[in-house]
């Protein structure tokens, strides 16, 4: 379903209840671009969809402050061993 056909869903009833009768709950959030989403809801009798109350702005990326790399590059992988990494690399002691 692209942006338009959302946006053209008929909004969810106040009731959650659906005209056939059965009942309407959240399905998922639909994607919209530009960092907004769409909840999309369905109802469980006969499978119409609804638009949530509007687009959703998602929340602000968050911006995490990364720590800095260690000096003198990278550090050791501390899961392998030294004797594994030496079979996965194909290299053998004194060779």
């Amino acid at each position: 379903m692209n942006r338009e056909q959302l946006l053209r869903l008929p909004p969810v009833p106040r009731t959650r209840v659906c005209g056939c009768g059965g009942r309407v709950g959240r399905s998922h959030l639909e994607y919209l671009g530009a960092g907004r989403s769409l909840p999309v809801y369905v109802c469980s009798g006969c499978g119409l969809g609804y638009r949530g109350d509007g687009p959703a702005a998602s929340a602000e990326p968050s911006h995490r402050s990364r720590k800095p790399l260690p000096q003198g590059g990278a550090p050791d992988n501390p899961v392998l061993d030294p004797e594994i990494a030496r079979r996965i690399l194909g290299t053998q002691e004194g060779g």
